[in-house]
């Protein structure tokens, strides 16, 4: 009886860490596969191993997750052999997202593709300061650094990422208007449609820049690139505004819409199947 109540314990640690530490390592490592293989095995190793030893169990597996995050985004970035854009791999923040993990702490969408711009521990910094409220001598703990350098990286950071920081709004879309209203919301001369579809699948490999190019690009995504048999539905990603196109259950692509005063000015598509199959609709 007490083994079977301390695996039921054990399940439900399990639950509420995942929940907790999921945004942590999704927002610093951008890949939302990643950030679960991380969590997990943070938990394996330290809350299973070291449960009775740890004084304060959320505060180690914190920064054991951060530090761990940190790591993988700088492998991930020395092994990358991509073709064209790199995009983050998205997360659906309805209510059906990983372990029920806190969905206000997930990043915009857009806002993780400029993060790219920054160095891992300038990203995980950002991160800490602005998303989850840390002080400068908490981040300064977590990442074993003076605080006077967690504050220069900050500095850095917002240095390289506000001159492309941009406002997210929401649009409404209803199926039957979509095609409409997607053309009359890419008004703008300066719209950007970036794709991303690794070296598995055909994608624009450059940024399309302009009204007429992207304008051209989505009507042939809803031409000659959607398959028979294809549906499409609309989802929140990352806080964004989202289509999903499927295949037989099985999603093929995602466009996420980046808005800003009713009109949408970046378009980003994810084709790669290796970033979708973390994609699902219950």
């Amino acid at each position: 009886m007490e083994a079977i109540d301390l695996n039921q314990h054990l399940v439900s640690q399990f639950s509420h860490y995942q929940a907790i530490l999921f945004p942590f390592a999704y927002n610093i490592t951008g890949d939302a596969m990643a950030a679960e293989d991380i969590v997990q095995e943070v938990l394996n190793n330290q809350l299973l191993a070291s449960s009775g030893e740890v004084k304060n169990p959320k505060h180690y597996l914190i920064r054991s997750v951060i530090n761990r995050s940190i790591n993988e985004k700088k492998l991930l970035r020395n092994k990358r052999e991509y073709r064209g854009k790199w995009l983050p791999v998205p997360v659906l923040t309805e209510e059906n997202i990983y372990a029920g993990a806190d969905r206000e702490k997930i990043l915009h969408y857009s806002l993780l593709v400029v993060l790219e711009k920054l160095s891992a521990k300038e990203r995980a910094v950002f991160i800490l300061k602005e998303t989850f409220d840390f002080e400068h001598d908490e981040i300064a703990g977590l990442l074993k650094i003076k605080v006077d350098h967690s504050r220069q990286l900050l500095k850095r950071a917002k240095e390289k990422i506000l001159p492309h920081a941009t406002k997210t709004g929401k649009i409404t879309l209803q199926n039957q208007q979509l095609l409409q209203q997607l053309k009359e919301a890419i008004s703008s001369s300066d719209i950007e449609c970036t794709s991303d579809g690794g070296s598995k699948v055909r994608a624009a490999r450059n940024i399309l820049v302009g009204k007429d190019p992207v304008s051209k690009f989505l009507r042939a995504i809803y031409g000659k690139y959607f398959p028979e048999g294809a549906t499409s539905q609309f989802a929140t990603v990352n806080h964004h505004p989202a289509i999903v196109f499927s295949l037989d259950k099985k999603i093929f692509r995602c466009m996420v819409l980046e808005i800003e005063d009713e009109v949408i000015r970046k378009v980003f598509i994810i084709v790669n199947p290796d970033k979708l199959q973390h994609l699902h609709f219950t």
